[in-house]
């Protein structure tokens, strides 16, 4: 059976022929979906996404301009669809159809190494929804990381960045203090590094911790 996929131009604010949706080609639907239900994938799809740190970071700071929460809607169902549809799909290729919607919708470059853990738990909890193994599927999605625990680490970086930026204007303060104390500024600033970088066009960057 040939089912042709949405590309949920109604929800993308800003659909257009040249839309990271258009990525979505028509797939071949394995019968064996016929008994996966969507929407119960949907709300896992969600949970995987809410545990997501370096994403949710990004969303957190409107990387995606004025629309990042209308983004992140269609983010999600897309997301669902295009691992529901596409027939035996691997965790690499995730990674890139993942990498490409952050950088082209999000201005979001993650170099936290997140995308190809999120891609391989995104396999991973469909092939037991589709196989109908609820206890492992409980069993992965209870091992993610909370959505308060992911809040409170985003305030954390949020606050360190807040941190990193009032250093730079003291350091701007002080030109003309002596150089052993600039010094000691700039070695402080290169130990404590912000988790996101964002550059002058626009680009917002993820970094290790």
């Amino acid at each position: 059976m040939i089912q042709s996929l949405l590309c949920f131009c109604s929800q993308h604010p800003q659909c257009n022929d040249g839309c990271s949706a258009s990525i979505l080609r028509k797939q071949r639907t394995p019968m064996a979906l016929a008994t996966t239900s969507p929407s119960e994938w949907k709300s896992i799809v969600h949970r995987v996404i809410a545990s997501w740190g370096g994403y949710q970071l990004g969303v957190d700071f409107s990387s995606g301009g004025p629309e990042t929460s209308a983004k992140d809607e269609w983010f999600k169902d897309v997301l669902a669809e295009y691992v529901f549809t596409t027939r035996g799909l691997k965790a690499e290729d995730l990674e890139d159809w993942l990498n490409n919607i952050l950088y082209t919708e999000f201005n979001l470059i993650l170099e936290d190494d997140s995308v190809y853990p999120t891609s391989l738990v995104l396999i991973e909890a469909f092939g037991y929804l589709k196989h109908n193994d609820h206890a492992r599927l409980d069993q992965l999605l209870n091992s993610l990381p909370s959505v308060e625990s992911i809040r409170e680490a985003n305030k954390h970086s949020q606050r360190e960045r807040g941190d990193d930026e009032e250093e730079m204007e003291m350091d701007d303060i002080s030109e003309s203090e002596e150089d052993e104390a600039e010094s000691k500024v700039e070695e402080t600033r290169k130990e404590r590094q912000p988790r996101m970088v964002t550059d002058e066009d626009g680009w917002t960057t993820i970094l290790k911790k």
